[in-house]
């Protein structure tokens, strides 16, 4: 009798254990494993920092409509973009209609006036800072759908890379596409017969855009070892991205701003801060040519003289955190910071004035993308992707 109470207590108290170690303990429900913390938790320590990367276009460069919790309502999933409702037409028989139905955004494809494929908006990619991408799930496929929106033309046009003369449902959004518009996706195992050769996800794991462990690192320690110890100031378990080497920093950001040319035999989702590039097979650095201004802003920087002679990095021009709008005064008051506009050889006097409010079209003009390009509706004109090169230099076009 006495042994059998003595072991009832035994199972209680460490029942009671389990439950103290339990409650003391970060309990993360993140899809990427019990090493991260999820973007929650960073917010008790880092409420500013937070609240800016919220409004930040890295933060929004995807979103899980489905998951999201903030459009749904009375059960209807909402268009929380506030996109207009029109029309893409492809010629007079064929058109695709954008349409809010249910308080959701759909793409309706029509032929000869019948309705023949209705898809809802249930992923969004892009900060809107220039454009909007759109998906949908096909079972546990992700598909991207058949109009982009052009934000600051304030325009649906046909996705770049889809038939200019019919409408098109069938792209899917691939891994490697989420790797850099999101900070995690679970992907289903192909099956060795082949059945599912494209790939698969599991809905629900992705964590839209890109949040605070995707730069900084899993950390789940680092919380639990600052809320077990509040007085401590000094970051603990935790890389400091300021502290990496200059090629260690140039890789982190690299890893989603060099295009298609860092190619990985895993996933990108498992680099972390301190990570090389170089261990990743088939990527190039920087070969004399010119990249596209589309998505290869680290190989543009490094043929940079303001790379090569000073030295200067990604966060040498830009705050991740920082959600201020962005113009050409503020970083040209960076320029700056390195340069002074006395010893501008083409500029005198009063002209002085101009550099200081606008040195970056000069240096750093905006160029045409020649890998994507937009087909505007009931034309078959295609509309130029500009962006700002990256390749600080001096262009003798532009030079007068």
């Amino acid at each position: 009798m006495r042994q059998r109470r003595f072991v009832l207590l035994l199972f209680v108290l460490t029942t009671v254990l389990i439950v103290i170690v339990q409650c003391t303990q970060i309990q993360s429900s993140d899809p990427r494993g019990v090493a991260y913390a999820g973007s929650t938790a960073c917010v008790k320590c880092h409420q500013d920092l937070s609240s800016n990367f919220a409004h930040n276009a890295h933060f929004r460069t995807s979103r899980d409509l489905l998951a999201d919790s903030g459009t749904v309502r009375d059960g209807k999933y909402l268009d929380s973009l506030a996109l207009p409702v029109s029309e893409f037409i492809f010629n007079p028989g064929t058109r695709v209609g954008i349409e809010k139905r249910n308080g959701s955004l759909y793409q309706v494809a029509y032929v000869n006036g019948r309705e023949v494929k209705a898809e809802r908006t249930e992923v969004v990619f892009g900060s809107g800072n220039r454009a909007f991408t759109f998906g949908f799930w096909y079972g546990d496929q992700m598909m991207q759908m058949p109009l982009n929106y052009l934000s600051r033309a304030h325009q649906w046009v046909n996705s770049p890379g889809f038939p200019d003369d019919q409408i098109y449902f069938g792209r899917p959004i691939i891994a490697r596409c989420l790797e850099c518009h999101s900070s995690y996706i679970e992907q289903k195992p192909q099956q060795p017969d082949g059945l599912n050769a494209e790939e698969q996800f599991v809905k629900g794991s992705m964590i839209s855009g890109i949040d605070c462990e995707r730069c900084h690192g899993p950390a789940a320690e680092h919380v639990e070892f600052h809320l077990d110890n509040p007085e401590e100031k000094r970051p603990s378990h935790m890389i400091s991205y300021k502290d990496l080497p200059l090629s260690r920093r140039l890789d982190m950001c690299g890893l989603c701003h060099s295009g298609t040319e860092v190619q990985a035999n895993g996933s990108k989702f498992a680099f972390e801060p301190g990570d090389t590039l170089n261990h990743i097979p088939q990527f190039n650095t920087f070969n004399g040519g010119e990249p596209d201004v589309h998505g290869n802003q680290m190989q543009l920087l490094k043929a940079s003289p303001c790379f090569i002679v000073g030295k200067a990095d990604c966060i040498s021009c830009h705050d991740i955190h920082d959600d201020k709008p962005k113009n050409i005064a503020l970083y040209s008051n960076k320029c700056m910071t390195c340069h002074e506009a006395d010893n501008h050889p083409k500029l005198k006097g009063l002209a002085q004035a101009v550099l200081k409010q606008n040195c970056i079209d000069c240096h750093m003009p905006e160029k045409s993308s020649n890998v994507i390009g937009f087909q505007k509706s009931d034309s078959k004109e295609k509309i130029p992707y500009q962006l700002r090169t990256h390749r600080i230099a001096i262009y003798n076009d532009l030079v007068k």
